[in-house]
């Protein structure tokens, strides 16, 4: 998928293209949603979106970037969840020292926290030195159901978009029923 497939959130997509191709990578987002919403999906579209050469701001789906973000083999995307409960302080460090290396594939190093919103206070307070001093070229995207449970200093140093939950992504349902066909067909 691409920006351009989600269709419940067109608005959010343009402004996130308009966004890249403007030049205005901003090094740090939250991405907030209700559990139904595919937020992993959408970071990792609009990850496609900053990084494609063929298409800046939306993805091609075609090009090397694209295909690795998609398949989850891009070099320098680093991704980091709760062990169950929270996202804990070890793991951001990691990540963090990962961050400070040099990217590999492209220009950029990026990054994707799930469940960004259970990040223990002390993993909060680690990571706020990450964002008050980025590497340059890194783009770290939050994935929160409720950004009020981060610090107040994390969420002032991050660009917030809110996924629309009410409406379901017209692709994503075609892909389910295309998927049911087939499986009664195997059946």
């Amino acid at each position: 998928m691409s920006l351009n497939n989600w269709t419940a959130d067109r608005k959010l997509a343009e402004r996130i293209r308009g966004s890249v191709t403007a030049g205005n990578v901003f090094h740090a987002y939250i991405i907030e949603g209700d559990t139904c919403v595919d937020k992993v999906a959408f970071a990792k579209d609009m990850l496609k979106a900053i990084m494609c050469r063929e298409n800046p701001g939306m993805g091609c789906e075609e090009c090397i970037d694209c295909r690795k973000i998609a398949h989850d083999n891009y070099e320098d995307l680093y991704f980091i969840e709760s062990d169950g409960l929270s996202v804990k302080d070890e793991a951001v460090f990691q990540l963090q020292e990962k961050l400070k290396l040099r990217p590999s594939g492209g220009n950029r190093n990026l990054a994707i926290i799930k469940d960004a919103d259970t990040m223990t206070v002390r993993a909060q307070n680690r990571l706020l030195k990450t964002l008050e001093e980025p590497t340059p070229g890194t783009v770290i995207i939050l994935l929160s159901e409720n950004r009020d449970n981060l610090l107040e200093t994390i969420r002032s140093r991050c660009v917030a978009y809110r996924l629309n939950s009410l409406e379901t992504d017209l692709n994503q349902l075609q892909i389910l029923k295309k998927e049911l066909k087939l499986l009664s067909l195997m059946a």
